[in-house]
């Protein structure tokens, strides 16, 4: 659990990675409003195949929360607003397609706002057993597999790579998304 202070308030954030079967994504969706809720939280799911890192998710998170608290959000509701940002786009469909799950056998992590530390937690722990989630969080983390997915999804060009690590680059791009306005 992460603890965020801004323009925002308090936060609490919740990240948990791990590996289930996807059959009905729409489902999945339905499950996490039902948790949050249940728990005044917001939450989010990713590939985490698409996922550079917790690093990657709290940038993402933050500057969502920022964008919300100041009126100068992309979507309504702020579960849309984190996908935005972690994918660093506007446009909300792109934004799952380039960051969202899919139907199948998925590796996911999941991002869980909340006001408070117990809250944030029994969410996360709700979602992680209401849709069947082998818990692993390694599968959030960067590796060397993930590299080619996250340059392509992100549109880094390779030789970037001789400038920074993949990491940073990712989140260079979603830091951009905030000139965009």
């Amino acid at each position: 659990m992460f603890k965020l202070r801004g323009t925002f308030g308090k936060r609490v954030i919740g990240i948990a990675g791990g590996r289930a079967t996807a059959a009905n994504v729409d489902e999945i969706f339905k499950k996490l409003a039902s948790v949050d809720r249940k728990h005044e939280t917001v939450s989010q799911i990713f590939d985490a195949s698409r996922i550079a890192g917790k690093g990657h998710l709290l940038h993402g998170v933050r500057l969502a929360l920022i964008a919300h608290a100041t009126g100068k959000n992309f979507a309504s509701s702020l579960n849309i607003e984190l996908a935005c940002w972690v994918a660093g786009e506007r446009q909300i469909n792109r934004a799952f397609e380039k960051v969202g799950i899919r139907k199948g056998n998925i590796t996911a992590a999941i991002l869980t706002v909340g006001k408070t530390l117990l809250r944030t937690r029994h969410a996360q722990a709700d979602i992680l057993r209401g849709l069947q989630i082998k818990r692993d969080d390694g599968v959030i983390e960067l590796a060397p597999r993930k590299i080619a997915v996250l340059l392509k999804t992100f549109s880094i060009p390779k030789r970037g790579l001789d400038i920074a690590d993949v990491q940073k680059l990712v989140l260079e791009r979603i830091a951009l998304l905030s000139l965009q306005r």
